[in-house]
């Protein structure tokens, strides 16, 4: 693409995308190059950007229609907007958000507790903390490949349970209310989950949102959990993402787990 520079940041995990202003428009073709490009980095990191939410929402529907908020969240969305929501430990008018600090600290895959669960995650860096504050992600295909024969062949026809923040990592949003955010049943996806576009197997399941898997008695199934999770996130499958002002961060949710790593001064 002209003017479009791409480096490789990690090989087949994560580019950087320079030479384009996010807050314009995409062409068509900007558009198709953009999602090519993410079939083949499931992370593609955008630094110097400086976005309103409306610019933001616009980008995303490059790759999709974007799912609102579920109730549980809306205390976080930007004004006038269902879809852009807030991160971060001080709310907008400038008071503390203590819960914030612990928000989203486990492996977690966004709203795979919804029966089509959402393809991306963006993220765009507005403050940063003097030290720290990065964001984690772990690459679910690279941890698929690893497996054993014996482990592949054993998850492969198996499903798991996912319901919000019913796993043994805490929550990655406020406590669930019945009476006001109504009920949100459990559902079942693949623990082996083929990208529909790529055509690759990964992981699917997270310490938040997973809690059971279809058919294993209990406590065979918590340590098989275990076991995948943590094969998941060893080191030589995450990167670290360190913020700087402006970034923009697009991730495939398909095909990756994050987290916050929580990382940083508490009071900033």
């Amino acid at each position: 693409m002209i003017g479009v520079d791409v480096q490789t940041v990690r090989e087949a995990l994560v580019a950087s995308v320079t030479g384009i202003n996010l807050s314009d428009p995409l062409s068509k073709s900007q558009a198709g190059f953009m999602r090519q490009l993410w079939s083949e980095f499931p992370i593609l990191y955008f630094p110097k950007q400086s976005l309103k939410p409306t610019n933001l929402r616009r980008f995303g529907e490059v790759f999709g229609r974007p799912e609102p908020e579920p109730p549980m969240n809306q205390i976080y969305l930007q004004e006038g907007e269902d879809v852009i929501s807030y991160v971060g430990n001080i709310h907008p008018d400038g008071t503390p958000y203590p819960w914030g600090n612990e928000r989203a600290t486990s492996w977690h895959t966004d709203q795979s507790y919804i029966k089509t669960p959402v393809s991306a995650g963006i993220l765009h860096c507005l403050q940063i903390p003097d030290a720290g504050g990065g964001t984690m992600f772990c690459n679910m295909y690279a941890a698929f490949d690893s497996l054993s024969d014996d482990m592949k062949d054993k998850i492969k026809n198996l499903r798991a349970l996912h319901c919000y923040s019913s796993g043994p990592g805490g929550s990655a949003g406020p406590p669930l209310d019945r009476d006001k955010h109504g009920e949100w049943p459990i559902v079942l996806h693949p623990i082996v989950r083929t990208h529909p576009l790529s055509g690759r197997a990964a992981i699917y399941v997270n310490s938040i949102h997973t809690f059971d898997i279809e058919g294993v008695e209990g406590e065979e199934a918590q340590t098989l959990l275990s076991v995948l999770i943590d094969h998941a996130t060893e080191d030589r499958f995450v990167y670290y993402h360190p913020w700087e002002v402006g970034d923009v961060i697009l991730w495939d949710q398909r095909c990756l787990m994050h987290k916050s790593a929580a990382d940083y001064p508490t009071d900033q």
